[in-house]
Protein backbone atom coordinates (compact mmCIF):
# COMPACT_ATOMS: atom_id res chain seq x y z
CA UNK A 1 0.00 0.00 0.00
CA UNK A 2 0.75 3.47 -0.46
CA UNK A 3 3.14 5.53 2.24
CA UNK A 4 2.33 9.54 3.15
CA UNK A 5 5.14 11.47 3.16
CA UNK A 6 3.50 14.99 4.80
CA UNK A 7 0.45 15.04 6.66
CA UNK A 8 -0.80 18.60 7.59
CA UNK A 9 -3.83 18.98 9.68
CA UNK A 10 -5.40 22.51 8.80
CA UNK A 11 -9.22 21.69 10.42
CA UNK A 12 -11.07 24.19 12.55
CA UNK A 13 -13.35 25.86 13.47
CA UNK A 14 -14.23 29.21 15.62
CA UNK A 15 -17.44 30.35 17.50
CA UNK A 16 -17.64 33.13 19.77
CA UNK A 17 -19.86 31.55 22.11
CA UNK A 18 -18.99 31.23 25.84
CA UNK A 19 -21.18 27.99 26.32
CA UNK A 20 -20.41 24.11 27.34
CA UNK A 21 -22.13 23.50 23.84
CA UNK A 22 -19.70 25.57 21.98
CA UNK A 23 -16.85 24.13 23.88
CA UNK A 24 -17.25 20.78 22.93
CA UNK A 25 -17.69 21.71 19.23
CA UNK A 26 -14.15 23.06 19.22
CA UNK A 27 -12.85 20.83 20.86
CA UNK A 28 -14.19 18.35 18.97
CA UNK A 29 -12.31 19.50 15.46
CA UNK A 30 -9.34 21.40 16.59
CA UNK A 31 -8.09 19.48 19.40
CA UNK A 32 -9.47 15.94 19.45
CA UNK A 33 -10.34 15.74 15.23
CA UNK A 34 -6.84 16.37 15.02
CA UNK A 35 -5.43 13.77 17.59
CA UNK A 36 -7.72 10.70 16.14
CA UNK A 37 -6.92 12.10 12.54
CA UNK A 38 -3.21 11.28 12.91
CA UNK A 39 -3.64 8.34 15.56
CA UNK A 40 -5.16 6.69 12.40
CA UNK A 41 -2.95 7.79 10.21
CA UNK A 42 0.08 6.82 11.92
CA UNK A 43 0.94 3.59 10.41
CA UNK A 44 0.18 4.59 7.06
CA UNK A 45 3.70 7.64 7.67
CA UNK A 46 6.78 6.37 6.09
CA UNK A 47 10.05 7.28 7.93
CA UNK A 48 11.54 10.44 8.72
CA UNK A 49 7.77 11.89 7.48
CA UNK A 50 6.36 15.04 8.98
CA UNK A 51 3.34 16.39 11.09
CA UNK A 52 2.36 19.32 10.72
CA UNK A 53 -0.19 21.16 12.70
CA UNK A 54 -1.73 24.13 12.53
CA UNK A 55 -2.14 26.00 15.79
CA UNK A 56 -2.39 29.99 16.09
CA UNK A 57 -0.62 32.58 18.52
CA UNK A 58 -3.80 32.60 20.69
CA UNK A 59 -2.32 28.95 22.47
CA UNK A 60 0.56 30.94 23.85
CA UNK A 61 -0.71 34.16 24.68
CA UNK A 62 -4.18 32.05 26.56
CA UNK A 63 -1.22 30.07 28.63
CA UNK A 64 0.58 33.61 29.13
CA UNK A 65 -2.26 35.26 30.88
CA UNK A 66 -2.81 32.11 32.68
CA UNK A 67 -2.01 30.95 36.71
CA UNK A 68 1.62 29.25 36.99
CA UNK A 69 0.25 26.53 38.15
CA UNK A 70 -1.90 26.08 34.70
CA UNK A 71 1.61 27.24 33.08
CA UNK A 72 3.51 24.85 34.31
CA UNK A 73 1.10 21.59 34.02
CA UNK A 74 1.04 22.89 29.78
CA UNK A 75 4.62 23.09 29.44
CA UNK A 76 5.68 20.02 31.56
CA UNK A 77 8.56 17.79 29.80
CA UNK A 78 6.46 14.65 30.93
CA UNK A 79 2.87 15.73 29.77
CA UNK A 80 1.30 12.77 27.89
CA UNK A 81 -1.60 12.30 25.99
CA UNK A 82 -4.01 11.17 28.94
CA UNK A 83 -2.89 13.63 30.82
CA UNK A 84 -3.67 16.22 28.49
CA UNK A 85 -7.00 15.13 27.74
CA UNK A 86 -7.95 15.64 31.60
CA UNK A 87 -6.56 19.27 31.43
CA UNK A 88 -8.72 19.65 28.42
CA UNK A 89 -11.83 17.79 29.44
CA UNK A 90 -11.43 19.79 33.54
CA UNK A 91 -11.63 23.15 31.00
CA UNK A 92 -14.87 22.12 29.19
CA UNK A 93 -16.32 21.55 32.06
CA UNK A 94 -15.29 24.36 33.60
CA UNK A 95 -16.56 26.66 30.57
CA UNK A 96 -20.08 25.18 31.54
CA UNK A 97 -19.77 26.09 35.28
CA UNK A 98 -18.23 29.33 34.21
CA UNK A 99 -14.99 28.67 36.66
CA UNK A 100 -12.30 29.18 34.07
CA UNK A 101 -11.09 31.43 36.55
CA UNK A 102 -10.55 28.53 39.19
CA UNK A 103 -8.47 26.38 36.72
CA UNK A 104 -6.48 29.35 36.20
CA UNK A 105 -7.18 30.81 33.43
CA UNK A 106 -8.02 34.48 32.46
CA UNK A 107 -12.17 34.44 32.02
CA UNK A 108 -11.16 37.61 29.89
CA UNK A 109 -8.40 36.37 27.42
CA UNK A 110 -10.18 37.37 24.14
CA UNK A 111 -11.63 34.05 22.07
CA UNK A 112 -10.74 31.80 25.30
CA UNK A 113 -12.25 28.69 24.54
CA UNK A 114 -10.26 28.28 20.89
CA UNK A 115 -7.52 29.59 22.63
CA UNK A 116 -7.20 26.65 25.04
CA UNK A 117 -7.80 24.14 21.78
CA UNK A 118 -4.83 25.85 20.24
CA UNK A 119 -2.70 25.64 23.30
CA UNK A 120 -3.35 21.77 23.54
CA UNK A 121 -2.30 21.65 19.95
CA UNK A 122 0.76 22.66 20.42
CA UNK A 123 0.64 20.63 23.21
CA UNK A 124 0.18 17.79 21.33
CA UNK A 125 2.72 18.19 19.12
CA UNK A 126 4.87 18.22 21.54
CA UNK A 127 3.86 14.83 23.08
CA UNK A 128 3.50 13.42 19.38
CA UNK A 129 6.98 14.31 18.20
CA UNK A 130 8.46 13.08 21.70
CA UNK A 131 7.07 9.16 20.85
CA UNK A 132 6.45 9.06 17.30
CA UNK A 133 10.32 9.78 16.83
CA UNK A 134 11.44 7.21 19.16
CA UNK A 135 9.49 4.75 17.08
CA UNK A 136 9.39 6.16 13.26
CA UNK A 137 11.81 9.18 13.39
CA UNK A 138 8.86 11.36 12.33
CA UNK A 139 9.11 14.80 12.85
CA UNK A 140 5.69 16.81 14.19
CA UNK A 141 5.65 20.37 14.22
CA UNK A 142 3.09 22.91 15.00
CA UNK A 143 2.43 26.17 13.09
CA UNK A 144 0.68 29.42 13.37
CA UNK A 145 -0.26 31.02 9.61
CA UNK A 146 -1.04 34.13 10.74
CA UNK A 147 -4.04 36.23 10.67
CA UNK A 148 -5.42 35.21 7.03
CA UNK A 149 -8.61 36.48 4.87
CA UNK A 150 -10.42 33.31 5.02
CA UNK A 151 -14.09 32.07 5.22
CA UNK A 152 -13.15 31.36 9.04
CA UNK A 153 -12.29 35.31 9.88
CA UNK A 154 -14.88 36.71 8.00
CA UNK A 155 -11.99 37.37 5.14
CA UNK A 156 -10.57 39.80 7.37
CA UNK A 157 -9.55 42.94 6.00
CA UNK A 158 -6.03 43.19 7.96
CA UNK A 159 -5.66 39.22 7.29
CA UNK A 160 -3.13 38.37 4.89
CA UNK A 161 -3.70 36.09 1.48
CA UNK A 162 -4.08 32.54 2.82
CA UNK A 163 -0.99 31.87 0.24
CA UNK A 164 1.13 33.69 2.88
CA UNK A 165 -0.19 31.32 5.26
CA UNK A 166 0.54 28.46 3.29
CA UNK A 167 3.82 29.41 3.11
CA UNK A 168 4.66 29.28 7.02
CA UNK A 169 3.63 25.30 6.22
CA UNK A 170 5.54 24.68 3.68
CA UNK A 171 8.63 25.74 5.27
CA UNK A 172 8.19 23.05 7.62
CA UNK A 173 7.36 20.87 5.31
CA UNK A 174 10.54 21.41 2.88
CA UNK A 175 13.27 22.74 5.61
CA UNK A 176 16.17 20.40 6.42
CA UNK A 177 15.77 18.92 9.56
CA UNK A 178 18.81 19.71 10.83
CA UNK A 179 17.55 23.13 10.46
CA UNK A 180 14.39 22.58 12.69
CA UNK A 181 13.32 21.08 16.43
CA UNK A 182 10.99 18.36 16.58
CA UNK A 183 7.98 18.96 18.65
CA UNK A 184 8.53 23.07 18.31
CA UNK A 185 6.10 25.43 17.48
CA UNK A 186 6.68 27.80 14.39
CA UNK A 187 5.89 31.02 12.59
CA UNK A 188 6.94 32.44 9.29
CA UNK A 189 10.06 30.11 9.75
CA UNK A 190 11.05 31.16 13.30
CA UNK A 191 10.56 28.91 16.12
CA UNK A 192 8.12 30.91 18.98
CA UNK A 193 7.46 30.13 22.30
CA UNK A 194 4.70 28.50 23.75
CA UNK A 195 3.62 30.79 26.14
CA UNK A 196 4.08 34.26 25.45
CA UNK A 197 2.56 37.42 24.54
CA UNK A 198 2.42 37.21 20.73
CA UNK A 199 0.98 39.22 17.73
CA UNK A 200 -2.30 37.55 16.88
CA UNK A 201 -2.17 39.25 13.18
CA UNK A 202 1.33 37.65 12.06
Amino acid sequence: GGRLDVVINNAAIGDLEFTIDAARKMFSTNYYGMKTLNEHLLPLIRENGRVINVASACGPIVLHEASKDLQDKYSSSTLNLEQLDCIVEDFISAVGTNTVGELGYNPKTLYLIYSVTKAAVICLTRIEAREWFDTKNILVFSVCPGLCATDMTNNAPDGSPAEVGADSILHLVNTDQSRLENGCFYRAGQQLPQIGMLSRKN
